[in-house]
């Protein structure tokens, strides 16, 4: 008898000892990107910023509100890159990958360190990510915004986007008036035009399944005689790009 209980009792340790090296090896996070090492990232969130024209005082308060809304919400694991609109390609791209680790909220009082935890998300995560969206949200004007070429640039440049079969979200932060050569809503471009145009032949299809989220920030339209076509022309482009429809919320200060 006294046999089987040590047996039983060695059992019962080297059980808790695998089980605690499994849940070590389930919360493993990447040293660079913190995501979790042993699935990659569960959902994957790519952030674009069109502030090639300055927001006012209240429109970038409302930003920094709703894309922390954005951070919070999101499951832990979920990857998080920045990108921008700008006249210069080489700052065409994404920042480096970032994945939300487990915060204070969600520790287990009884086997984690609540403090450790929290000091991880704040130094390694949420800190860095505002950093890189404060200086990416300080615009100095420009005479271009070409919206479609900087999110394809943004979605390529992103580990993994393309072939992510996990949940994918777009965020655009923009006025929606693109100007490029590829199309201009300035020179009266519409989707009708650009189809018929030698850029179409350009357009993928690199959003299959994804959100789209729209924060637009309103400006004066000069030149667009009917704000309808911006609309219009961007459920097309999504819908070409098998996205679903934008959810549009409008950053307004009046």
């Amino acid at each position: 008898m006294a046999v089987g209980v040590a047996i039983l009792v060695l059992s019962g340790i080297g059980a808790a000892f695998w089980w605690s090296d499994q849940e070590s090896r389930a919360r493993a996070l990447d040293t660079e990107t913190l995501c979790p090492e042993a699935t990659g990232p569960v959902a994957m969130t790519a952030i674009l910023l069109d502030l090639t024209d300055p927001m006012s005082p209240a429109q970038h308060a409302q930003l920094l509100a709703r894309i922390e809304q954005e951070i919070s919400d999101a499951a832990r694991g979920t990857q998080f890159t920045l990108g921008v609109v700008s006249e210069d390609s080489t700052r065409w791209g994404a920042t480096p990958p970032l994945c939300k680790p487990q915060d204070a909220a969600s520790a287990n009082r009884l086997t984690q360190n609540e403090k450790l935890i929290a000091k991880r998300y704040e130094s390694r995560f949420h800190e860095p990510l505002q950093s890189r969206l404060l200086d990416m949200v300080s615009a100095t004007g420009a005479n271009r915004s070409p919206i479609m070429e900087s999110l394809q640039a943004l979605v390529a440049d992103t580990p993994g986007f393309v072939t992510f079969e996990g949940p994918r979200r777009i965020i655009l932060v923009t006025d929606l008036l693109q100007h490029s050569d590829a199309l201009s809503f300035y020179r009266g471009g519409t989707w009708d035009s650009f189809r018929a145009s030698p850029a179409f032949q350009r357009l993928g299809r690199t959003l299959d399944g994804a959100e789209i989220r729209i924060y637009q920030v309103p400006r004066p339209a000069e030149g667009v005689k009917d704000p309808a076509v911006l609309e219009d022309f961007w459920i097309r482009y999504f819908e070409r790009q098998g996205a679903h429809v934008p959810v549009v919320n409008r950053l307004g200060d009046l």
